[in-house]
């Protein structure tokens, strides 16, 4: 076990996150429980550093929470199963995939919605208005 102990300031700006974030990430069972000196300062060593950095960096490529835990789960060895890593990531993806035609359709709509606009007097009524109000381009 490493000896070397950060205060929950140093552990938050180790890894770029907030010292709040430890608290919550400590209430869903993400960060365990720390060690705590005479004072109270909870301590954090070297693994808390790897672990909150793990959490960032998945949560920055979309993981939920529910889906950390679950790869958590898998790296603390209380999953065998790689393959279940691997289905994790395959739905995440699939689900990006999702998001980014969605994206696209909301890109297209709104371009569409805007060359209408254009196209109008100032005085008829706005066309985004008229469409959004009767959901005729909405996809």
């Amino acid at each position: 076990m490493e000896t070397t102990h950060l205060n929950s300031s140093d552990l938050a700006r180790a890894v770029g996150v907030n010292k709040e974030t430890l608290r919550f990430y400590e209430r869903k069972g993400l960060l365990r429980k720390p060690e705590r000196t005479e004072a109270g300062y909870r301590l954090f060593n070297s693994t808390d550093v790897e672990r909150l950095t793990f959490i960032k960096n998945a949560k920055s490529l979309g993981f939920s929470l529910g889906e950390i835990k679950e790869l958590l789960a898998i790296a603390d060895g209380n999953i065998t199963c790689r393959d279940e890593v691997k289905s994790i990531a395959k739905s995440k993806l699939s689900f990006i995939d999702t998001q980014i035609e969605s994206l696209y359709n909301w890109k297209r709509t709104l371009s569409k919605l805007l060359c209408d606009c254009e196209k109008t007097d100032s005085d008829d009524l706005c066309p985004i208005i008229q469409d959004l109000s009767k959901g005729k381009n909405n996809d």
